[in-house]
């Protein structure tokens, strides 16, 4: 912007477990101009109000427990909701608005929509984007395409794992690292037994990575070592899965570098296997 480029404002910070005014009236503004104004939802208002079913500040003010309507105070749904936003909602409480804003959309609806949070979201340098669906401290575009493409293979175990890591990583008010990790470690594994057919108590990281060139995927040994040796970070006698004390507080940096790291080590597994089975 002009008055940052030459120095009449202060250039924005990334911000954590923070939002100031400027985001929080672009979040409402967009809502109120998709969903209230024109387009999206808006056009079913109509269609509710005679049906006498909810609108979606209704909706939305219900799943977060406030009164729907306060009529002595001539007070609207759609004005409390707004009044929520600007003013009273803790930062995390906008993040979750956006998620039970998405949730009532149509899929391709959504689609768009969280197109449009996420402009915003960049534009105004906040420190969490909407990440296969999720809420999440990421920012990294390279990151987020790594993660939603192993989010949606065509492997529903793998899929699985993958966002419950993000979910539990992505938890913007008691996340759970451990278990992050344990999930990101947890969908390499499911794919690599998928690749080599590992089943019952075969059926490990370790034993299946070290079976992928039996089925014809053949990765660099440095790659199969560096990736034994999460494993082992995940699975050795005082290691995340077995709930070692070294492990009781694992930092977020870690559940976010392993949840990046296995999603990229999936959509690349998926790759090499496929150009086998062309």
């Amino acid at each position: 912007m002009f008055s940052e480029k030459y120095g009449y404002k202060s250039e924005k910070e990334i911000q954590y477990e923070y939002m100031p005014g400027e985001l929080r009236r672009r979040i409402w503004n967009l809502f109120y101009q998709q969903e209230i104004r024109a387009g999206g939802i808006a056009n079913k208002r109509l269609s509710q109000s005679l049906n006498g079913d909810q609108s979606i500040e209704e909706k939305i003010l219900d799943r977060m427990g406030f009164l729907i309507d306060m009529p002595s105070q001539n007070l609207t749904a759609e004005v409390r909701l707004q009044n929520q936003i600007l003013q009273h909602f803790e930062w995390f409480e906008v993040y979750d608005f956006i998620d039970i804003h998405l949730s009532f959309l149509e899929e391709s609806e959504r689609a768009e929509r969280i197109k449009q949070y996420n402009e915003v979201l960049e534009q105004e340098k906040a420190g969490y984007r909407i990440v296969a669906g999720e809420v999440a401290p990421i920012t990294n575009q390279s990151e987020i395409q790594e993660i939603e493409q192993a989010a949606v293979t065509s492997y529903q175990s793998v899929n699985e794992h993958i966002k419950k890591a993000l979910a539990l990583y992505a938890d913007l008010e008691k996340p759970d690292y451990e278990n992050s990790v344990k999930e990101s470690i947890s969908a390499v594994e499911a794919m690599c037994c998928i690749i080599t057919g590992e089943s019952g108590a075969q059926a490990t990281l370790g034993n299946a990575i070290k079976k992928l060139k039996d089925s014809g995927v053949h990765i660099h040994s440095a790659m199969e070592k560096a990736f034994l040796a999460l494993y082992g970070y995940a699975s050795d006698e005082n290691g995340i899965r077995h709930g070692g004390i070294d492990f009781t507080s694992v930092p977020a940096e870690d559940a976010k570098y392993m949840l990046v790291s296995c999603s990229a080590f999936i959509n690349y597994l998926i790759e090499k296997w496929g150009k086998v089975n062309f």
